[in-house]
């Protein structure tokens, strides 16, 4: 019962997070739609210009720590999607989502089509997944408990 009421709060958080997220990426900071669209395909491009360029601090958290970080939470998504529970499927989703994402940003002109944010974000997304994993692992906050994350060999043996 304890753990069906956590995935639901899970489900619901990475829920409104993600509406929020599709706000920032389309409308927020007086984004309207345009009729030039840009398209950066060359990777590393825009990473290398906020390393080496001189660009304010302010754009480089936004630009680089921030497209990691704000993806991160995405990497926990095995707690309320059990397919979620290993690298690759969530990976694969999660780059097909992106790349979704990154193409309406272009089609729309609300934003750039940018090939580093794809990889900015999909490295966002691997740190959650490794963090899961590790406070699973630990079972950190009784994690195993309210989720009901058990490892199957375990439960297999005591059975």
């Amino acid at each position: 019962m304890k753990s069906d009421f956590m995935q639901r709060y899970f489900a619901v958080f990475i829920f409104l997070y993600t509406l929020f997220l599709l706000y920032m990426m389309f409308f927020a900071s007086g984004r309207e739609a345009s009729e030039i669209s840009y398209l950066q395909m060359r990777p590393f491009i825009t990473i290398r210009h906020f390393f080496t360029d001189d660009v304010d601090g302010e754009a480089f958290m936004v630009n680089i720590i921030g497209n990691v970080l704000v993806f991160s939470p995405f990497g926990w998504l095995g707690l309320c999607l059990r397919r979620f529970n290993s690298f690759i499927p969530i990976t694969i989703s999660f780059l097909f989502t992106i790349t979704v994402i990154e193409t309406i940003q272009y089609f729309s002109g609300r934003g750039v089509a940018d090939i580093d944010d794809l990889f900015l974000n999909t490295v966002g997304m691997c740190l959650g997944y490794m963090f899961y994993k590790y406070a699973t692992w630990k079972n950190i906050a009784n994690i195993k408990f309210h989720f009901e994350i058990f490892d199957e060999k375990k439960v297999l043996k005591t059975t």
